[in-house]
């Protein structure tokens, strides 16, 4: 079994412990498969704690906002959702699915709610209907 000594951490290991790469001349990456993946995992802790991270994921799904602004307005709203009004450790990038525009931060569950009844005030105005003829936990506050 042929070993290699890893440029990372210095250590001869056999071949197995190393990723793939064809493109190589010996075939394998220069660092071993436990320090390529230490080195994967220092740059995602990174791009999480600069906001980079939740940037391209925003990019991704079309939502134009910038982490500088998202924790500014996280820290308006105290952490609260904009619509039940809890508070959460991280909100929700709420935002029109047509356009783009950011609409504000709210918790997952009204996130959810919102698109569960299709973003249409009509269906939420039918559900505001149903709770108060059927009842519920919060009936009061609807009335």
């Amino acid at each position: 079994m042929e070993t290699k000594v890893c440029t990372g951490c210095g250590v001869e290991k056999p071949r197995s412990e190393y990723h793939k790469r064809p493109e190589k001349p010996i075939g394998i990456k220069s660092q071993c498969k436990e320090c390529v993946n230490a080195e994967r995992k220092r740059r995602y802790d990174e791009a999480k704690l600069s906001g980079a991270l939740k940037e391209s994921l925003w990019k991704r799904a079309g939502i134009n906002m910038t982490y500088d602004v998202y924790v500014s307005r996280y820290k308006e709203l105290n952490g609260c959702c904009e619509i039940c009004n809890d508070k959460c450790e991280v909100l929700c990038v709420d935002h029109n699915h047509e356009t783009g525009e950011v609409r504000g931060l709210i918790c997952t569950a009204c996130n959810l709610a919102i698109e569960n009844l299709q973003e249409s005030v009509q269906v939420m105005r039918n559900a505001i209907k149903y709770i108060q003829k059927y009842g519920g936990r919060n009936v009061k506050d609807c009335a």
